[in-house]
């Protein structure tokens, strides 16, 4: 059964820049580590320090214990966290797409990517903006990878078995998968495409066999099924001819 976004099961908001949360505990994290930049927690193994205590375990387990307790019953894959687990037995073997827009006929596989597919069409909003440069976002963990990737230039995630290193968990498993195990095991439904990540997967039916252009141009019609796509469009297109602000990226649904 396909369940519509509930703005009910978020009923605390953030005063300064509206973003909705489940739970007060989890307003406040947003709060201290998105609008004050808290980094309380720090890594006793290296120098990465976060604003929630979640997040620092979780960077010790994969980064520093290298874990990954969470094996797929349907596949080779592994993960660090009981709930990427689930995400990954949703979206790739099981097909779901559960929670549908109340504002149009698309149906979205998480919640998140509800909000973020409403935020982005529908109400054009892109409320996190970037402290170091004119980049804006619709989610604040975009704008959080965002700092952390182009400002703070960290790459708190080591590969094991080679001298790189990644800003995000999910990049450096992409890059064992394809690099080291040479692993393609997300197929397309569709045609004969194999991928390396399930986010990629969706990616490619989203705008390939979909035809999905969720990603529009505040300037312009144009519109894109990539994040990173309009970006490039607005830098290429509309900076040079003098608009201020500009898309910096973020996760394409």
């Amino acid at each position: 059964m396909v369940k519509a976004a509930n703005p009910r099961k978020r009923p605390h908001t953030c005063l300064r820049c509206g973003g909705t949360f489940a739970r007060a505990s989890h307003l406040t994290t947003h709060v201290r580590t998105m609008h004050e930049k808290r980094r309380d927690h720090a890594c006793p193994h290296c120098a990465a320090a976060f604003g929630a205590a979640s997040d620092l375990t979780k960077h010790v387990r994969t980064v520093h214990e290298k874990r990954k307790d969470h094996a797929c019953p349907h596949c080779a894959a592994a993960f660090s966290q009981a709930s990427k687990l689930t995400m990954h037995v949703r979206n790739v073997h099981e097909k779901r797409k559960d929670h549908a827009c109340p504002h149009c006929a698309k149906a979205y596989s998480q919640a998140s990517h509800v909000r973020e597919h409403v935020r982005t069409v529908h109400e054009k909003r892109r409320d996190h903006a970037c402290p170091h440069c004119a980049a804006t976002f619709t989610a604040s963990g975009s704008l959080s990878t965002h700092v952390r990737m182009v400002h703070e230039k960290r790459r708190d995630h080591a590969c094991p078995h080679c001298t790189a290193a990644f800003a995000r968990v999910s990049d450096l498993g992409r890059h064992v998968h394809s690099v080291h195990e040479k692993r393609r095991d997300h197929v397309c439904p569709h045609c004969a495409a194999t991928f390396t990540a399930s986010g990629s997967l969706s990616t490619h039916v989203r705008t390939v066999h979909e035809k999905c252009r969720d990603h529009a141009c505040p300037h312009c019609a144009a519109a894109y099924g990539r994040a990173s796509h309009l970006a490039r469009h607005v830098r290429a297109v509309h900076v040079q001819r003098g608009h201020q602000r500009a898309p910096g990226g973020g996760r394409g649904l």
